[in-house]
C-alpha cells in the first residue's frame, strides 16, 4: 500500500509541477524565437531589393565590387534559412553558430565602418526597407544579437 500511495503522489505532483514547468520552458525559448523573427525580418528585407542592397554594401566601402554583389545574393538567403531553422528548432546547434558569427560580422563591419569616420545613411539592416543611419546604437544592436544568439547557443549545446 505504501508503495502505491507513494506512486499516486509522485504521479500527482508531477501533473501539479508541469504547468509551471512548461511556462519556464517556454521563456526560455524567447531568444530563439527573437532571433529568428529578426533574422527573417532582415533577410527579407534585403531579398525583396537586392540590386538597392548592393548599393547599401557598396556605402561600407568595405568589399570591391563583385564582393558587394556576392554578399547581397547569398547573405539574406542565409539569414532567411538560420531565422527558419531558429523557429522551427531545426538544426538549433548548427543555426546558432552561424547566428553568432553572422552577428559578429556585422559587428566588425559597423565597427571598422565607423571607425574609419564613413557616414552611411542607410545601415541596411533590413535592405533598404527601414533605412536607419549607422550609429554607435547599431553595433549595441549587433551586440545584443550576439548575447541572444550566444544564448541560444548554450541552450542547444545542452539539449
Amino acid at each position: 500500500m505504501i508503495g502505491v500511495s507513494m506512486i499516486k503522489a509522485a504521479v500527482f505532483e508531477s501533473i501539479r509541477m508541469r504547468p509551471r514547468i512548461a511556462r519556464l520552458s517556454q521563456l526560455a525559448q524567447l531568444p530563439r524565437w527573437f532571433v529568428g523573427l529578426v533574422l527573417i525580418a532582415t533577410g527579407t528585407g534585403k531579398a525583396l531589393d537586392i540590386p538597392g542592397f548592393v548599393h547599401v554594401l557598396a556605402a561600407y566601402a568595405l568589399l570591391p565590387a563583385w564582393g558587394n554583389i556576392l554578399v547581397a545574393y547569398t547573405l539574406p538567403f542565409v539569414e532567411l534559412v538560420t531565422g527558419w531553422c531558429f523557429l522551427a528548432g531545426v538544426r538549433l546547434l548548427l543555426a546558432a553558430w552561424i547566428a553568432v558569427g553572422l552577428h559578429l560580422l556585422f559587428l566588425s563591419a559597423v565597427l571598422g565602418t565607423l571607425w574609419r569616420g564613413i557616414v552611411v545613411a542607410n545601415c541596411g539592416c533590413f535592405g533598404v526597407f527601414f533605412a536607419r543611419p549607422l550609429t554607435g546604437l547599431t553595433a549595441i544592436e549587433d551586440l545584443v544579437m550576439i548575447g541572444l544568439s550566444l544564448s541560444v547557443l548554450w541552450q542547444a549545446r545542452r539539449e
